[in-house]
Order: C-alpha cells, then sequence, then structure tokens
C-alpha cells in the first residue's frame, strides 16, 4: 500500500473530510474500551472498533499538553492523513491518542505527521494480513 503525500497536497474531489466523517459524542468514544483493536506506533496509538455507517469516522485524544495553535495544527494533519488514506480504512471508527508524556512542538508535530503517513499504512496492510 502506497499512498503520495507531499506538504502541498492538492485536494482529491470526492474525498472530503466533514462532520460525518467524524466522531462527536462521549458515548462513541466510550466504545473503545470494549474490544477495540489497537495499532501502536510511534509517536501515537490507534484504536479501531467496526462500525455500521458505511465509511470510517476519526476521534483524536491528546493527552500532550501545549497550546490550542499546536493541538489545531496537530489536528489538521492528522485529519488531512485520514482523508488521502479514506478509500483503504473501511467501515472503522478510528480514534487517535497522543500520549501525555509528549509536548506538542513544530518537532513532534513534524514527527506525527510522518508517522501517519509513512508508519500507519505499513501497520494497516501488516494488521488486515495477520487477521
Amino acid at each position: 500500500l502506497q499512498i503520495a503525500f507531499s506538504s502541498t497536497a492538492v485536494r482529491t474531489v470526492g474525498l472530503e473530510f466533514g462532520y460525518h466523517y467524524r466522531l462527536h459524542h462521549p458515548w462513541e468514544y466510550r466504545r473503545f474500551f470494549q474490544g477495540s483493536q489497537v495499532l501502536r506506533l510511534r509517536e501515537c496509538t490507534v484504536f479501531r472498533i467496526r462500525n455500521t455507517v458505511g465509511h470510517f469516522r476519526l476521534g483524536i485524544t491528546f493527552k500532550a499538553r501545549g497550546s490550542s495553535v499546536e493541538r489545531n495544527r496537530l489536528k489538521r494533519q492528522i485529519r488531512e492523513a485520514f482523508r488521502l488514506l479514506g478509500p483503504v480504512l473501511g467501515e472503522y471508527d478510528y480514534n487517535i491518542v497522543i500520549a501525555a508524556h509528549r509536548k506538542l512542538s513544530w518537532e513532534s508535530t513534524r514527527k506525527l505527521a510522518r508517522c501517519l503517513r509513512e508508519d500507519f499504512p505499513r501497520e494497516m496492510a501488516h494488521f488486515k494480513t495477520a487477521r
């Protein structure tokens, strides 16, 4: 599985990341405690659980400290990575958890974006073959 990413990504027609692609309610996040699958990456942990809406949905949980500017920048990068991976994510809800021991900075944001671009697709492909 290879997906091209660039810092000047062109918006692909038909792939959007609107309201219905996000998790909004606390009960949606609580479902991850009931038998979700876990992918542990270098910079974050990804939980996933099957849904019935017909497409993937994304939730982001920050335990790390940082300013609102840093958190929002990181959320935009995570959403963009998932938007580009959308066709291969299936009918799952995903929750990205950023660990508490991380301090959000420009460098940690770049590391997480690189992790989602490179490690996450590779782990997803491995995870599917291991099932």
